[in-house]
């Protein structure tokens, strides 16, 4: 089955910077729109924010969704219909959030810069109320593999990730041909299903049985999403 697919190139994301906070969108969020780059399926939000030490930001959630939040490099506090999360690099918070809702989203750092990656997927609030999940990964321990770090049947998706060395190899296989597949890579670079991939760029791909990824750089990381009962 050979399978169709889009390269978000991360030189073409949508930017917003200000003191504060430098956002690089993948998918058309707030004022950045292009034709381009409307959502994959379910996924309507890829968001690569970096905040200023001690400062903060505010996310009004326009979807009843599942927000995803992955920091990167330091951590971030998240402060939901009041309740706070303490996020650290090697934990993934998940939180179910209805239209309209607001997270107030700070830098615990003072003097550093944080950076954190946000994944927006529509859900529906009546069938799933999980209100918070965790989940925490080490890739120190499990290097060269692809690691499944959320995997829930009440879940519409999939989250792996995996730190590689230059050349290392691995095949992900789709739960259904049906589903979706999407990559995002947080640093170093790819070749997917014969597509060469960079630091922040995305690929979606869609009627596959599997997808072929290899490392061309060492401390090369990456996500991959299972998208769910999509339409593709």
């Amino acid at each position: 089955m050979e399978s169709q697919g889009k390269i978000y190139l991360a030189d073409q994301r949508g930017l917003v910077e200000s003191s504060i906070l430098r956002r690089y969108s993948t998918f058309n969020f707030e004022k950045y729109y292009s034709e381009h780059r409307v959502p994959f399926g379910n996924l309507f939000l890829l968001n690569d924010d970096s905040i200023a030490g001690g400062k903060l930001t505010f996310f009004l959630s326009k979807e009843d969704s599942l927000q995803i939040f992955i920091p990167i490099t330091g951590g971030i506090d998240i402060v939901c219909n009041g309740k706070e999360y303490a996020l650290e690099a090697g934990q993934i918070q998940v939180l179910n959030m209805g239209k309209g809702e607001v997270l107030e989203i700070s830098n615990p750092y003072q003097n550093d810069l944080i950076n954190y990656i946000q994944i927006g997927i529509k859900t529906d609030m009546f069938l799933l109320r999980h209100s918070e999940m965790l989940f925490n990964f080490d890739f120190e321990q499990k290097q060269n593999q692809l690691i499944e770090i959320i995997s829930n049947p009440k879940l519409p998706f999939k989250l792996s990730a995996g730190i590689f060395a230059g050349r290392e190899e691995v095949v992900y296989k789709m739960k259904s041909p049906e589903n979706s597949f999407y990559a995002f890579i947080i640093d170093g670079a790819f070749e997917i299903e014969g597509r060469l991939i960079h630091a922040r760029d995305g690929l979606a791909l869609w009627k596959t049985e599997s997808v072929e990824l290899e490392a061309l750089s060492d401390n090369a990381i990456f996500l991959v999403l299972e998208l769910f009962n999509s339409n593709f």
